[in-house]
């Protein structure tokens, strides 16, 4: 877990300032003055997304070392939905599945940030109190993992691109990181707002043989 907060801490330290260069450089291309700055914002904008993509690599690489063994999900999820219904008492937190264990083959660390990542989206679209539903079920060779959550939903635009976030200064550096671990996987992730608000995450992994 050490690994973990280093890593987080780094990331912070980092996204921070690059969240509030992209807020305010968006202010600047909605002035009266955007037409004459336009191609350095542009330039900006290019060089801050490069710092995005870096410090992606940078969570990705690092939580990727490791050796890959047998993880049951259903148990670092029972884990995960104990630690955030403790941290967050305001949120009710429901955890749904029929089936344990389900193995999966992974470098434990990396699949544990995803679902961190993910949680932690789903509690910051949550203004004060709130639902979030952590569901689960298999079907041949795949791990079905459904978070919903009640917040205020995504962007339709923001909803297929790499860098998304609810947050109001946010670079979406968690989901990125997300979608490619699944990927290396093999797995898929997708998101979509639910039509009684709120947001929802499906995460497919393939059952370890």
């Amino acid at each position: 877990m050490e690994t973990l907060e280093q890593i987080s801490t780094i990331a912070h330290e980092i996204t921070n300032p690059l969240a509030l260069a992209l807020a305010n450089l968006e202010l600047i291309k909605m002035g009266d003055t955007a037409e004459k700055y336009k191609k350095y914002c542009d330039l900006i904008e290019h060089e801050l997304y490069k710092i995005n993509q870096l410090v992606i690599d940078f969570i990705h690489n690092t939580l990727s070392e490791g050796v890959d063994e047998s993880i049951d999900i259903t148990t670092m999820l029972d884990e995960l939905t104990l630690e955030y219904q403790r941290r967050y008492e305001s949120i009710t937190f429901h955890r749904e599945c029929s089936i344990s264990p389900s193995p999966f083959w992974g470098v434990k660390k990396s699949v544990r940030m995803v679902f961190t990542n993910l949680l932690n989206n789903a509690v910051e679209a949550i203004s004060q109190e709130g639902n979030i539903e952590i569901l689960q079920k298999l079907t041949p060779g795949w791990i079905h993992i459904t978070i919903n959550d009640d917040g205020i939903g995504c962007a339709e635009n923001l909803l297929q691109t790499e860098f998304i976030s609810t947050k109001k200064n946010g670079t979406g550096i968690g989901l990125a990181y997300c979608r490619r671990t699944v990927a290396k996987y093999s797995g898929q992730i997708v998101l979509q707002n639910r039509p009684q608000g709120g947001c929802s995450v499906s995460i497919k992994l393939p059952l370890e043989c």
